[in-house]
């Protein structure tokens, strides 16, 4: 475990229950100073976690960029780059907590008499916090229909997270919004023009994030990632590629072989087998800091960053985030296309057709259809510019109806109050934008990071992600990233891919090659054969009694959903509102631990 933890009050002990609770995850020896009043400590590898001193005071950050960044108690958050957290004590504020922009989190207590706990990792916390604390309810409903839990809030009671670019003075209890490195958005005339300044701010985000480290890791899948580790090896790095393997060629990545060898350089296979799978959904809470409808996707992640580091490397490199602002994730772009068709349909139309959906014959027979097909009808009963934001829903109300064996818990907003509330920035956003919006940023779909950093020590990094290359494609006319003389639900990434040809980037083998979900493996399978007995004894650790029968309608194949898969989806994806369920209760499991 990696990390920095900080309290400010009366009661040294508050400090020390944080001290015990990183010893209990295993993390390495914590350096803890304070002064007066305030503690903070850090734990762990210096690649992700850095301690200073000044005139000012004294701080410790965590976070993937530490290691090419200067900070001091004045600067501390103003200057600091996209992937860092932290705490400082400053001689006139007291203890100030940090969070900057990126997938780095700062988690705040408040106790009762106004003493402050704090800490870069969730569990560190909440285990801290164990016999005061409970797993919240309050946006349960939202939380299992889309994935993760909005805004600040996390599974447990009375702790949130800081909002990216926050600086918290916990002495005055001032909170301030601070606006980090202005960006400078280059005027773009044409989709001509667009072309090299996009070569120009990707190449600055590649160099910007290897800094001075020349041996890299790169998590490879398919073009964003290859053309990540095609760039790192052009500018002279040394470059060796990771991929997840399943035992079946159906879910291996295409043209690894090829790519590695157009490259020459030097790949390494991670074997992922059920028994990882089961054993990481058990300790899912333990690692990231919200539960994931891909959950499975996420100790992907977390299993080959482990390797990673036995393997002597320094940091790592992922293509994550292309998909997202190049607008080019088929299975949203589908269902954004849909919404706004099935939108303009009669209301009276769209309630009949839902109503035989939501049925226990629907969920028998059709299962993830009918869900995805309840959403898509429910996304577009809703007004603008909740409609459409948040495509994707796992267990909507019927279903979590059917779930829950025990009452359901009173809910802290409507589900419509909270669509619309989170939509809002999107107002003025178009239709693939905004779902694009809901599925990949407001989502947090960046959670692996954050946990495979706090777990691993190695600092994860991906130049789509970078933010001025974000801030200049998202500025960008839709028409130069999605070509529209297609379909409405084309893909994107036309911007990206003609800087690839231009400046011969990747071999044209590798440009066109069939999109493949990320996401992919053969955990649907599983989930139903080898792990289901597994499966169901971790659910049994939810805050709430399941309908056990519920569930193994949910764990039974159907036809409905194998045509789905076949002909609609790119993946294999049925079940993953189990995935999200077990990462569920590992939160809940957390808290009983010894």
């Amino acid at each position: 475990m990696h990390g920095v933890i900080a309290y400010t009050g009366s009661t040294p002990e508050r400090f020390q229950q944080l001290h015990r609770a990183a010893e209990h995850f295993a993390a390495s020896s914590i350096d803890a100073r304070n002064s007066g009043n305030n503690w903070i400590g850090s734990f762990g590898s210096v690649n992700v976690v850095h301690g200073f001193s000044d005139d000012n005071g004294f701080g410790a950050v965590y976070g993937s960029a530490v290691s090419t960044a200067n900070f001091s108690s004045e600067n501390f958050l103003d200057e600091s780059p996209d992937d860092v957290v932290g705490c400082i004590i400053h001689n006139n504020l007291g203890l100030v907590i940090a969070a900057g922009r990126g997938n780095h989190k700062m988690f705040v207590h408040h106790l009762a008499d106004g003493e402050i706990m704090a800490s870069s990792s969730l569990s560190v916390l909440a285990y801290a916090l164990r016999e005061t604390t409970s797993i919240d309810r309050s946006y349960e409903d939202f939380a299992l229909g889309f994935g993760f839990l909005p805004g600040t809030h996390t599974p447990f009671t009375g702790i949130q997270s800081l909002p990216a670019g926050t600086r918290y003075v916990a002495a005055t209890s001032h909170s301030e919004t601070t606006t980090t490195f202005p960006i400078t958005v280059p005027s773009v005339k044409s989709f001509a023009d667009a072309i090299p300044q996009l070569h120009d701010v990707f190449i600055k985000a590649v160099k910007e994030q290897a800094g001075s480290r020349t041996r890299h890791a790169v998590l490879l899948g398919g073009f964003d990632s290859m053309l990540v580790a095609a760039t790192l090896k052009k500018l002279g790095h040394e470059v060796h590629t990771y991929t997840f393997s399943f035992g079946d060629p159906h879910f291996e990545q295409k043209n690894i072989a090829e790519f590695v060898t157009s490259l020459g350089i030097t790949h390494h296979p991670v074997v992922i087998t059920p028994e990882l799978i089961a054993q990481n959904l058990r300790e899912f809470g333990t690692h990231f800091f919200q539960l994931g409808a891909q959950s499975h996707y996420q100790i992907h992640t977390l299993i080959a960053s482990q390797h990673i580091a036995r393997d002597g490397f320094e940091a790592i490199f992922n293509g994550d985030g292309c998909d997202a602002i190049f607008l080019s994730y088929p299975t949203v772009n589908r269902r954004a296309s849909i919404s706004t068709r099935v939108a303009n349909a009669p209301r009276l139309l769209k309630k009949a057709v839902l109503s035989p959906l939501q049925t226990a014959l629907a969920e028998r027979q059709l299962g993830h259809v009918a869900r995805v097909i309840r959403s898509v009808l429910n996304n577009a009963l809703l007004p603008e510019p909740a409609r459409g934001h948040l495509p994707t829903q796992y267990l909507d109300h019927y279903a979590l109806s059917q779930l829950r064996a025990g009452a359901q818990p009173q809910q802290a907003e409507t589900m419509l109050a909270l669509r619309m509330r989170l939509a809002e920035p999107t107002a003025q956003m178009d239709g693939p934008r905004r779902a694009f919006h809901g599925n990949g940023l407001t989502a947090q779909s960046k959670v692996k990071v954050d946990g495979a950093v706090c777990t691993t020590g190695l600092p994860h990094f991906s130049p789509y992600l970078h933010s001025e290359l974000r801030a200049f494609v998202t500025s960008l006319p839709i028409e130069y990233l999605k070509n529209q003389n297609d379909s409405p639900s084309a893909n994107g990434k036309e911007l990206l891919v003609a800087m690839v040809r231009e400046y011969k980037l990747l071999p044209d083998l590798f440009i066109d090659q069939p999109k493949q979900s990320p996401v992919d493996s053969p955990v649907d399978h599983w989930y139903m054969t080898s792990l289901k007995e597994n499966i169901v004894a971790q659910l049994q650790d939810l805050p709430f009694p399941v309908n056990t029968k519920y569930v193994n309608t949910l764990l039974r194949g159907k036809y409905a959903e194998k045509w789905y898969r076949n002909n609609v989806s790119i993946g294999h994806h049925a079940l993953q509102a189990i995935g999200l369920l077990a990462s569920y209760a590992s939160f809940n499991r957390l808290l009983h631990e010894e």
